[in-house]
């Protein structure tokens, strides 16, 4: 039998073009439903995947232009679905292969089950821990906001910022959506910690809400490394109230929306004047108080205090009354004396020799008197002297000899280092001049 009689015959290039003519006629687009087995990025930006069921696989390709385009940033693992056309190829072999225009995550329920994956694996590394969580500036000097420069959500943050405390804002405009998202948010946040001059003290990662889908490149981990390893706190605020990504758990501080973040990051200005004002007039009240009590004791140690003038005052007092006693107790003396003599000459009649006698022991008497006077009169004297070497020991001149200074302040005497602070002048009274000095350094 000759089978070559009602087979037709092709050239190689013919068959392959009327293949090629017969699948993408029959295949316009397709929508393919299978988990990514395989992805290689070629040098010209096109992505290369591989997608797989249980028993079989399809190659396809997102040229470099449509990368651009997508949703999210595919990864060996995910269960999507390709949209595109069906192509062949057969130059230097023959195959055929998705040219994909959009990619989609394959359900929900998929979608949901990948984020909470990559949720555990980042949990058990400890970027969930609040240890590793940076605290907020309560009043930063200069905030730095990544998200899209033509949104609604920068404006919100701008106005919110500017009615309660107008703090600079430095924005990083990114794309918050799409495959290349998340490697511009993670430029912005290496872009803000590499600053030198004008590092913001905060930065704020914001954009409105949306799908899951939409909010992806919130969920990627890469991303959620970065925001955890930022030396600038960060606060997230992304989507509304009900919407959580992975950088919530990891960032700083989540924000339930964009304009919460901002309400967030600065207090409210009037509010701090006020609260401020309250305090200042409570440490005046308090410091009025102190200086009032502290003025009264000095007064009270003033008044104790006696100058050398009058400590010698008071013993010349001393000195004079312990001279006034002594006269009189010598006159007393001597006129007991002499009562006791004029009596023996009034009752005895006494021999001459007897009363030559008597003289002398009157005369030794009298010197005996006279000796007892003069040790008196010497000991007072010695007294004496010792009470001015003290008076002069101690006296205020004999201090500044020796080295010693006083300092003062305002003409008040400086006992204590409370009362002196930096950049203070005060006096330096020595021996032979006062001198100023202003305090550099209290140690």
């Amino acid at each position: 039998m000759n089978l070559n009689l009602n087979i037709p015959q092709y050239g190689v290039t013919q068959f392959n073009r009327a293949l090629k003519d017969m699948i993408e006629d029959h295949f316009s687009y397709v929508s393919i439903k299978g988990e990514i087995s395989e992805i290689r990025i070629a040098t010209k930006g096109q992505i290369y995947l591989t997608l797989k069921d249980e028993t079989s696989i399809l190659s396809a390709v997102v040229w470099e232009q449509k990368t651009r385009s997508l949703a999210f940033e595919p990864e060996v693992g995910m269960e999507v679905t390709l949209i595109g056309k069906v192509t062949t190829w057969s130059k230097f072999k023959t195959t055929y292969q998705i040219d994909v225009d959009k990619i989609e995550i394959a359900g929900e329920g998929a979608l949901l089950k990948l984020i909470e994956e990559r949720k555990k694996r980042l949990e058990e590394k400890g970027y969930f821990e609040e240890v590793n969580k940076k605290k907020i500036p309560y009043l930063p000097s200069r905030i730095g906001v990544i998200t899209s420069p033509t949104g609604s959500v920068i404006h919100d943050i701008i106005n919110r910022v500017s009615n309660r405390f107008k703090i600079p804002i430095d924005l990083w405009p990114v794309a918050v959506q799409g495959a290349e998202a998340a490697k511009n948010i993670i430029g912005a946040i290496n872009g803000f910690n590499e600053m030198i001059d004008n590092q913001p003290d905060v930065i704020i990662i914001a954009r409105g809400g949306g799908s899951t889908e939409d909010l992806m490149a919130f969920n990627d981990e890469k991303l959620a490394e970065v925001v955890s390893l930022s030396k600038i706190p960060i606060i997230s605020a992304v989507g509304h109230e009900t919407d959580t990504t992975i950088i919530d758990f990891v960032s700083d501080l989540r924000a339930s929306t964009p304009t919460a973040a901002a309400e967030l990051v600065v207090p409210v200005k009037t509010e701090l004047i006020n609260m401020i004002s309250g305090l200042s007039q409570r440490m005046s009240y308090g410091i009025g108080n102190i200086f009032k009590e502290n003025s009264a004791d000095l007064q009270k140690l003033i008044s104790l205090i006696k100058t050398p003038e009058q400590i010698i005052n008071s013993y010349k007092e001393r000195l004079g009354y312990i001279k006034i006693r002594l006269r009189r107790v010598i006159n007393n003396n001597i006129e007991l004396a002499s009562k006791d003599l004029s009596a023996l000459f009034g009752n005895l009649k006494i021999p001459y020799d007897l009363i030559k006698f008597q003289n002398s022991k009157i005369e030794n008497l009298s010197k005996n008197l006279s000796s007892i006077i003069e040790r008196e009169l010497f000991n007072k004297r010695q007294n004496y002297k010792n009470y001015l070497r003290l008076i002069e020991t101690n006296s205020i001149q004999s201090n500044l000899k020796k080295g010693y200074s006083i300092l003062s302040k305002v003409n008040k005497i400086i006992n204590n280092s409370k009362q002196v602070k930096e950049n203070d002048v005060i006096s330096a009274r020595l021996m032979d001049k006062t001198i100023k000095l202003k305090v550099k350094k209290i140690n």
